[in-house]
């Protein structure tokens, strides 16, 4: 009787353990971005604003009562890169992925999520191809046809632009088509003509000078220009050079300090749409600023301001889940307003959010906001 009862004990303490065990290891989150190569001034922010979040998170005392990891890897912007990326953070037990950066590189992995029920939740991924639908994916950034809108009108009624010719990355076509085309939709509708649309592609090592003169040769008196920091500041540079007078107008991917390393004076004026802007005041972005730079030592782009909200919006769901896996993907979408970084933001039933858009200039190596949502 005795030592039925000392196996009794034995039993309850060991399964005491085991629950505790499970309580203390940490919570897998995944970041699948480019860390490397043209598109990594939106992969490596991405990756630090995460990181960021996550270090505060656990210093608070983490979620559910267990802290978070990040686990990051380089998607290469490859398909293969990215679906190895991916299964290796599933593998590890990630009960999310933050990711991926580029619309492209969210499309190709899509499949294989949805097939292993993986949650991809991405800062940056701004396709409409993917706006409401009831699926896995979910993300911190409006579709990109909002921001199309607004530039085209801009250009039109606020900067007198008539003509435009339309360029875009052929690698990252799921964002750059449908932006484009969202584009000369809503610029025709306003009377605007299209004097010609082309591709290239990044990794081909596009002949800027051949690209340039392609647009001046049509009559154009502005580019809009879909692609990344460092391309849209080799076609400003290769027109600096060649002294033709041409606009240059862009959806937010290149909005980041890329450009104006890369660019230097040859990217002044440069118009961007997006729905993020450095000159935000408020006290909450204010502080974010600081705290991004002081623990990696530049600013933080629109790339990294997602992301950290992407960890807040996911260690709130995980709170109403208990930390399971089970239920994220409704918990994702019901866990009311957050008060972000950028601003407060929610989820809607189909995993979109709704945000404003700003229209940002280069003035003087800095980035100035022209015009604000609703002005």
């Amino acid at each position: 009787m005795r030592k039925r009862a000392i196996l009794i004990v034995m039993l309850l303490a060991a399964g005491a353990l085991v629950l505790t065990c499970q309580r203390q290891r940490p919570l897998v989150l995944g970041f699948a971005g480019q860390l490397t190569g043209t598109f990594s001034d939106l992969g490596v922010q991405g990756r630090n604003g995460a990181t960021l979040a996550v270090e505060e998170i656990n210093q608070a005392g983490g979620v559910a009562g267990r802290q978070l990891k990040l686990l990051a890897v380089d998607d290469g912007n490859t398909p293969d890169a990215a679906l190895a990326g991916d299964e290796s953070l599933l593998d590890a037990g990630a009960v999310a992925i933050i990711g991926h950066m580029t619309s492209s590189q969210t499309m190709a992995v899509l499949p294989m999520a949805e097939s292993r029920g993986a949650l991809l939740v991405s800062p940056t991924t701004a396709t409409p191809t993917l706006t409401a639908k009831k699926d896995l994916f979910f993300r911190l950034i409006p579709d990109n046809s909002s921001w199309a809108a607004a530039l085209a009108e801009f250009a039109l009624k606020s900067r007198r632009i008539e003509r435009v010719y339309v360029l875009g990355d052929s690698d990252n076509t799921a964002y750059t088509a449908s932006f484009n085309k969202a584009f000369v939709q809503r610029f025709q509708a306003l009377g605007g003509m299209i004097s010609a649309a082309r591709e290239f592609s990044s990794k081909a090592r596009p002949d800027w000078k051949a690209l340039v003169e392609d647009a001046a040769s049509s009559g154009a008196q502005a580019v809009v220009l879909t692609a990344s920091a460092r391309d849209v500041a080799e076609f400003a540079k290769a027109r600096a050079l060649a002294r033709v007078d041409m606009h240059i107008l862009c959806p937010t991917w290149p909005y980041t300090r890329e450009i104006l390393v890369a660019g230097g004076e040859s990217v002044e004026g440069i118009i961007f749409a997006t729905s993020y802007t450095e000159e935000n005041d408020t006290p909450r972005f204010k502080s974010f600023q600081h705290r991004y730079q002081a623990r990696f030592g530049w600013e933080p782009n629109f790339a990294a301001a997602y992301s950290y909200e992407a960890v807040l919006l996911l260690a709130k769901a995980l709170e109403i889940t208990g930390g399971k896996r089970r239920g994220l993907e409704d918990a994702l979408t019901s866990t009311g307003t957050i008060q972000g970084v950028i601003g407060d933001f929610s989820l809607d039933q189909y995993g979109d959010v709704s945000r404003g858009t700003f229209l940002v200039t280069i003035e003087q190596g800095r980035f100035k906001t022209v015009r604000k949502p609703g002005e």
